[in-house]
């Protein structure tokens, strides 16, 4: 991956909420860090953007794999994103396909971005009333991609499968003290209120962190929602005193 390529990931990944598992988001963060001290090492990581096959008793297998984001600008298959448009566009030609019967979520992924997941959730329930929808969680099933996968009709676990993660998470990098070692500061210039909150080169000030976890309860609470809605077995109260124990 090239250098140029580092501001798009950055911003998929700091100071917006992500439905991720944290040690994926630690992973993440481990190999942006190399990248940031100019280690041009290509790390091994699946890709998610593989178009879906379709077995001989009709069902359309599509892969739901690696880091989760709305859009990837060409990045899936040299970083592990795959795109929420992407695997939109995939169900949308499983749905009129007249070959398939059913349809399949292979999942193994931890997550990824909040922005895009919810719409994309409620068109995988939407596709129920077309066609059936099955997902598998084989071997992650995890935060965002639960959120897609738990609006399936079947939900199936491998053995070792690990499903849940059921939360969100938004990070802020402080690097005023790297800048500050590098004799560079950073003077933002703005109009609007707090129009330069949660920028990486000052410490997070109490008012921007109040805005960012407002917004992470936000998702928080639509994801809880959707998940009992979607699963239909319990009642609301009941539901998230459960999906409390998904946590890992």
């Amino acid at each position: 991956m090239s250098i140029p390529d580092l501001p798009h990931l950055g911003g998929l990944v700091f100071g917006t909420p992500l439905m991720i598992a944290r040690p994926k988001l630690d992973t993440i963060l481990q190999v942006l860090s190399f990248r940031l001290q100019g280690d041009s090492t290509d790390p091994a990581v699946p890709t998610g953007d593989q178009p879906f096959v379709v077995t001989p008793n009709g069902i359309a297998i599509i892969p739901v794999l690696g880091t989760l984001a709305n859009r990837t600008f060409g990045l899936a298959a040299m970083s592990g994103l795959a795109s929420y448009v992407r695997l939109g566009e995939q169900l949308d030609l499983a749905a009129v396909d007249p070959a398939v019967k059913g349809i399949l979520l292979d999942v193994d992924s931890n997550g990824g971005q909040a922005g895009g997941v919810f719409d994309l959730a409620d068109r995988v329930l939407a596709l129920r009333g077309v066609k059936p929808v099955y997902a598998i969680a084989d071997e992650a099933c995890l935060s965002a991609a639960y959120a897609l996968a738990c609006g399936a009709e079947r939900f199936y676990v491998t053995q070792t499968g690990a499903v849940g993660s059921i939360g969100v998470v938004a990070l802020h990098a402080d690097q005023s003290g790297a800048d500050e070692k590098a004799g560079v500061r950073y003077d933002y210039i703005t109009a609007g209120e707090r129009k330069a909150d949660a920028n990486p080169h000052a410490p997070l000030s109490d008012e921007a962190r109040a805005t960012l976890q407002a917004e992470v309860d936000r998702l928080y609470g639509l994801f809880t929602g959707m998940v009992v809605k979607q699963r239909a077995k319990v009642s609301r109260q009941a539901g998230e005193t459960a999906l409390k124990s998904f946590h890992l």
